[in-house]
C-alpha cells in the first residue's frame, strides 16, 4: 500500500527479463495491489497471509527501541480471503468479531516480550485457531511467551503495557454480513464493475 512505483519499474526493465530468460512462456506476470489480492494468489498462503508496516531493512537509530506490534486478524468473504494485517497500536481499534495479535517486548534490543493472541466473544472459532497458529510463527517461542485472552478477561498489561490505556471498541462488525466490494475499471477497453470477493 506504501510502496512506491520505482519497484514496479524496477521489475518491468531489468527483473522480468532475467525471469522471463529462465521461465520462458510459463510466466505470467500479475501486477497485484494490496487489500486486492485475487484468490489464487491468496490460496499460496494459507490462511496466513500477513501484511507488516514499514520496509524491511529500515535503519536503526542508536537510540532505537523495539516497538510494540499490533496485528488484526479478519477475513472478508471467504476464509480464503483472511488477512493479519498491521495497525496502530490504539484499544479503539478492537472489536469484538475480531481476532488480534499484541507482541509486547520488554526490553528495547526486542531479545524477549509477551505475545498476546486477543479473541473477541463474536470472532469465528476457526479464525482464532489460525490467528493463535500465526502468532507462533511469527515470533520465537523461546523469547516470547503466547499468551490467549478471550474479550473481558484481559490483564491489565495488555491495555496498559501494550496498548496505551483502555478505550471503548466496537462490539459488533455487521457491516462484514452486508459489505461488498466492487472495482470499477476501463482496462479492458470499456467500463466495467466487478465483484472482489467471492
Amino acid at each position: 500500500r506504501d510502496a512506491s512505483n520505482m519497484g514496479w519499474l524496477t521489475f518491468t526493465f531489468s527483473l522480468q527479463k532475467k525471469f522471463e530468460s529462465l521461465f520462458g512462456s510459463k510466466l505470467e506476470v500479475v501486477r497485484t495491489r494490496q487489500q486486492q489480492e485475487n484468490l489464487k494468489f491468496l490460496a499460496h498462503f494459507h490462511r496466513k497471509f500477513v501484511i507488516h508496516r514499514g520496509k524491511r531493512k529500515a535503519p536503526r537509530e542508536p537510540d532505537w527501541t523495539a516497538p510494540t506490534e499490533f496485528f488484526q486478524v479478519r477475513s472478508s468473504g471467504s476464509a480464503l480471503c483472511t488477512r493479519c494485517i498491521q495497525i496502530n497500536t490504539d484499544a479503539a481499534l478492537l472489536n469484538s468479531a475480531f481476532c488480534y495479535i499484541l507482541k509486547v517486548p520488554f526490553d528495547k534490543e526486542d531479545t524477549r516480550g509477551i505475545v498476546y493472541v486477543w479473541i473477541g466473544d463474536k470472532a469465528d472459532p476457526e479464525e482464532a485457531r489460525v490467528a493463535e497458529e500465526i502468532a507462533r510463527e511469527m515470533y520465537d517461542a523461546e523469547n516470547f511467551s503466547l499468551q490467549v485472552l478471550t474479550e473481558g478477561e484481559e490483564p491489565n498489561n495488555f491495555f496498559w503495557l501494550g496498548l496505551g490505556g483502555q478505550k471503548s471498541y466496537d462490539n459488533q462488525a455487521d457491516f462484514q454480513k452486508f459489505a461488498r466490494l466492487f472495482r470499477c475499471s476501463n482496462e479492458r477497453g470499456y467500463f466495467a464493475v466487478s465483484e472482489k470477493c467471492s
